[in-house]
């Protein structure tokens, strides 16, 4: 059984599952403190679960295991329906004002109060459940060191067989959901890629279109690709109508930038965003200091060459010498390091590319993981 508050759920559907959808009764109210807002927020979606939830138990169900996305209030309430059942929750991230300033332009004091009574939702469903499982060790050490026991690590898992190193021949051809028409790639075109699930701040976006001036003047046969959505999932926008990173980032940069050889192709398909990947003289994941993204451990298992930003959210998934490190800060040596890279491309072409995915990530190891975990609590 699998409940869900989005309206289009039948667009995926999977085999023995069936599917229902829960509610919000009402919007929070615009009287409440601001501090409050989240947990408002939580408390109407934990309502909405329980809602559905009581109609299943009307119905006969009765749920041994229950499985929940905890941060957003919607395991909150499943223990006073269900007391036997076995909670699982599923836990991304504490709010920490080391990382958390990322989040926002200004992270002045009333905001450092707001952002830490998040963690009042996180912590009521962090008591509520029986075992709670976060992807990374990196997210695990954001938790308050008394929860550590009770948080597994279990990563999400990249599919091996499909993000794998595989030789790209000819024409790369892209169609993404922002192309017009079908993007060609020449095979003797340098191809510099970066890929976002958002163009921000939080993921070096602004620090990425500053380099491509002099990346572009100083390689003519250079082509550069952004895969993503025109959009903030993690960070604020700039203070424009628009909302708009990119474009404020293509005014600021100007006729300096040659948008002929500068494509934003939207989001790709899974296949064409792997040939991307794998076609990629350079791929560039840059972070600032939070969750990070799996488009990194996509790319290492299909054994890009990237060029990975210092930071402790990048550090622990690649070795010393399986990424050209940099200082996101430091815009020439941002430069510096993408044109040595990118110059040394035709020879490297004839390298044999090798996955850097640590096995304990890859799919099959994670389901395993999975399996343990499960197991473990039925047993109980």
């Amino acid at each position: 059984m699998f409940l869900t508050g989005r309206k289009d759920p039948e667009v995926w559907p999977l085999t023995g599952v069936e599917v229902r959808r829960f509610e919000l009764h009402r919007e929070v109210s615009s009287e409440i403190h601001p501090y409050l807002i989240p947990m408002e927020q939580a408390v109407l979606q934990g309502q909405a679960v329980l809602r559905v939830l009581d109609v299943l138990a009307q119905e006969g169900f009765q749920p041994r295991l229950t499985f929940a996305h905890g941060g957003n209030g919607l395991s909150l309430f499943i223990r006073h329906l269900f007391p036997e059942t076995r909670l699982i929750a599923y836990m991304e991230w504490w709010f920490r004002d080391e990382t958390s300033h990322w989040c926002f332009p200004s992270y002045e004091f009333d905001q450092r109060l707001r952002t830490t009574m998040r963690n009042s939702i996180i912590l009521q469903e962090l008591e509520q459940c029986d075992v709670a499982v976060t992807p990374t060790s990196w997210q695990q050490q954001q938790f308050p060191k008394h929860y550590k026991d009770k948080i597994k690590v279990i990563f999400d898992g990249v599919d091996t067989s499909f993000f794998c190193p595989t030789p790209v021949k000819g024409e790369l051809i892209l169609n993404g959901l922002k192309c017009v028409q079908p993007l060609h790639i020449g095979e003797n075109s340098l191809l510099l890629t970066y890929a976002t699930r958002g163009m921000e701040t939080l993921r070096g976006f602004p620090e990425f279109m500053r380099m491509l001036p002099p990346l572009l003047e100083a390689l003519p046969n250079l082509e550069v690709v952004i895969a993503g959505d025109d959009r903030c999932v993690y960070s604020q926008a700039p203070d424009r109508a628009d909302g708009s990173w990119k474009q404020a980032l293509l005014e600021e940069l100007g006729n300096r930038l040659d948008l002929g050889r500068v494509h934003f192709t939207g989001s790709l398909m899974y296949g064409e965003y792997q040939q991307m990947l794998n076609r990629s003289d350079l791929h560039v994941y840059f972070t600032r200091s939070y969750v990070t993204s799996w488009g990194l451990f996509q790319a290492a298992a299909c054994g890009a060459s990237l060029m990975v930003n210092r930071d402790p959210a990048t550090n622990y998934v690649l070795k010393g010498d399986q990424a050209y490190w940099v200082d996101l800060d430091d815009p020439q040596h941002l430069v510096d390091c993408a044109t040595k890279v990118l110059k040394s491309a035709p020879e490297r072409r004839k390298n044999i590319k090798q996955s850097y995915l640590k096995s304990e990530w890859a799919l099959g190891n994670c389901i395993a993981s999975w399996v343990e975990l499960i197991n473990a609590q039925l047993k109980v």
